[in-house]
């Protein structure tokens, strides 16, 4: 693909043209793209149809691309002039307006007859070309032949035509000697248009490199991070990128790609590691094995039995714990297979390797950034495990050699003495410095209300409301409006019963626990379930009988499973995703750059911290009733919020009397 180099964006005033319509020129200089796009004109394909195909970003009616194709063609003029190729000029000019012209008319006539007019090479052999400059032939062309080519068909016979071969020779010696070729640390200004280049400086983008890594942080959808990029430009810009590659030295990972299926994303996974679809199979040949010789408890013949067998001992746990469970057997058994071991072959030494592997892996085991697993570029692991994260993952794999030693699977647990301390230390540790203060969270309002009216603004104001009033954990919020209970209750002794609502949510250990909702929230919610509503007439999203309807759905078309379940419930992680982003763009309101760090670096469960803090200033530091409402097993776990309220600290010892009195003080 081959581009002209669009930097300015101007209003067209010109009579028969309405006010306003955008007018896209481009700087000096032919872009790789364009000579795509001309070859594709020269070979016969409309101009209009060659624009959408090769040139990244220009939507326009025919007579934009006309004015286009009439720059390119006068530009490749200008570089084979310029280097003494005057009839390599001739030939590109001709070939180009003939389609320039019948791009003008095609509206405006028919064909009806066949003219005997020559092509624009053959008159200029007829005059003498060498006496006459290029713009003295067109000239003197359009004088003697101009009614009859505007009478002429669209799109010329062959023997009127010049030559497609001569222009397509004449197109390769402007690639080699013109052409611009993009490079990683070009401004995106040289390449695309003014518009677009102020909604990409808006998300911090301001060259090529820049844009590539956007797109592969966000995936296929990240136009939905820039206001004003749509789907149809989204694709183009990323198809133009594939295309540039070999000169960006940069690559599109395969999941933002749109010339890919999904189905063609299925492959076997990284060099060197396992399918990223299965456990691994691999069994030792004889030698050391830990493998007990008689029967077992598991029932399992090999080691993929055997893990199935201690999975299926995990269905009581929490789904978040079962994940995390599996995933550290899933990367261990990725590690055992790429030393050319199994389960049952790992020594004491091997789990002392794997505990300092996942502090310090290697580079071929990172991925910085976010990928499927069927993409080829993907990698078990983000970044070096925390303490904290490496220590569960020791204790989760403890868990698995346990079982299969307990169950006479293997003969001995090589990780039995392995142990990695936790910087956190022991006891119930929460940080809940990771709020929000009053003034944030009135900026995250600001925020919603500054979106867009529509289903997207109503659900992050819904959501916003709910986390903030009940504390929710983010994966509580899966429950449906079967879980909103009507209820009476009395709001203080003697007093007048008043009806209310509460929302039933299930945590951890599946502990169920009733939430009161404000009547706001409540409506709120209200609103975000018509929306869904609405969905469901249009066939978007399933109905589904009152009771169970999700209590947070998505608001568009159905998303990826990931995201949404089947009744297109938005999930943990598509809560998580809604919350990222409207702290991302706090942050971009954000003057301070302390505080827009904080912003970037906030996640759902700061509302749950933030909603702590507030409940208990609010109940005048009731422990009891605070426990109740965040689900805590031990009030001594609620207790901290009362430890590590900083602004609480700070007021106690400003109180305090100073120990000198200045006015007091002596002066000498």
């Amino acid at each position: 693909m081959v581009i002209l180099m669009m930097g300015v964006v101007e209003n067209s005033t010109r009579r028969g043209r309405p006010s306003g319509r955008a007018k896209v020129w481009r700087e000096a200089g032919l872009r790789l793209h364009d000579l795509s796009f001309l070859r594709a004109v020269v070979q016969g394909l409309a101009p209009a149809v060659a624009a959408q195909r090769y040139l990244p970003e220009l939507v326009a009616d025919a007579r934009v691309v006309s004015a286009y194709l009439r720059r390119a063609v006068q530009v490749a003029g200008d570089i084979l002039n310029g280097v003494g190729e005057q009839t390599a000029a001739l030939a590109v000019t001709g070939i180009t307006r003939s389609q320039v012209q019948s791009t003008d008319c095609e509206s405006a006539r028919a064909a009806q007859s066949k003219v005997d007019v020559p092509s624009l090479d053959e008159f200029a052999e007829e005059i003498g070309a060498e006496d006459f400059s290029e713009r003295e032939i067109l000239e003197l062309y359009q004088e003697r032949y101009g009614d009859q080519v505007a009478a002429a068909p669209a799109t010329p016979p062959a023997s009127q035509a010049v030559s497609a071969d001569a222009v397509l020779r004449a197109l390769g010696i402007v690639q080699s000697r013109g052409v611009v070729l993009p490079k990683p640390t070009d401004p995106c200004r040289l390449w695309f248009s003014e518009g677009l280049n102020r909604r990409l400086r808006e998300q911090g983008i301001e060259q090529l490199q820049a844009l590539v890594a956007f797109i592969n942080r966000h995936g296929r959808h990240w136009y939905r991070h820039v206001a004003g990029v749509g789907q149809d430009r989204a694709r183009r810009l990323a198809e133009w990128l594939v295309q540039h590659e070999p000169y960006l030295e940069l690559k599109i990972a395969p999941r933002c790609r749109w010339d890919i299926e999904r189905s063609e994303l299925a492959r076997t996974g990284p060099a060197g590691l396992l399918p990223a679809s299965g456990m691994a199979q691999f069994e030792p040949g004889g030698g050391f094995s830990l493998r007990g010789s008689g029967a077992n408890a598991a029932g399992a013949a090999d080691d993929t039995q055997a893990i199935k067998a201690w999975l299926d001992t995990l269905s009581f746990k929490s789904p978040h714990t079962r994940t995390a469970y599996a995933r550290d057997a899933q990367r261990l058994l990725y590690w055992a297979h790429e030393r050319s071991k199994s389960l049952s072959t790992l020594t004491v030494s091997d789990a002392a390797d794997h505990a300092r592997f996942l502090v310090d892996p290697p580079a071929h085991w990172l991925c910085a950034l976010p990928t499927r697993r069927q993409d080829d570029d993907w990698r078990p692991m983000r970044g070096a495990l925390s303490d904290a994260s490496a220590a569960r993952a020791l204790a989760a794999i403890g868990h698995l050699y346990g079982f299969l030693v307990e169950t006479g699977y293997l003969v001995a647990n090589p990780f039995s003495r392995i142990h990695r301390a936790s910087s956190r230390g022991k006891g119930p540790q929460i940080d809940t410095t990771r709020s929000f203060r009053a003034s944030q969270l009135q900026m995250l309002v600001e925020v919603v209300q500054a979106m867009s009216a529509g289903p997207s603004r109503r659900r992050a104001r819904a959501l916003l409301m709910l986390m903030g009033s009940t504390g929710v954990r983010i994966g509580e919020l899966g429950g449906t409006w079967g879980d909103v209970i009507a209820t009476t209750v009395d709001l203080e002794e003697g007093g007048q019963a008043r009806d209310g609502h509460c929302i039933r949510v299930l945590g951890k250990g599946g502990k169920e626990r009733m939430l009161p909702l404000q009547p706001s929230v409540l409506q709120a919610l209200q609103e975000h379930l018509d929306d869904r509503k609405a969905l469901e007439k249009q066939g978007l999203l399933p109905t589904c009988e009152p009771e169970r309807t999700p209590l947070i759905s998505v608001v568009a078309k159905p998303v990826g499973p990931d995201l949404a379940n089947a009744a297109g419930g938005l999930s943990a992680a598509g809560i998580h995703r809604v919350i990222k982003a409207l702290c991302e763009r706090a942050a971009k309101n954000c003057e301070d750059p302390r505080v827009a760090a904080e912003f970037r670096e906030a996640s759902a469960h700061w509302m749950r911290h933030t909603f702590a803090h507030a409940v208990l200033r609010a109940s005048g530091g009731d422990l009891p009733v605070t426990q109740q409402l965040l689900g805590h097993a031990s009030l001594s776990t609620t207790g901290i919020y009362l430890k590590a309220d900083m602004g609480q600290r700070f007021r106690a010892v400003l109180a305090m009397p100073l120990m000198f009195d200045r006015e007091r003080q002596d002066p000498r």
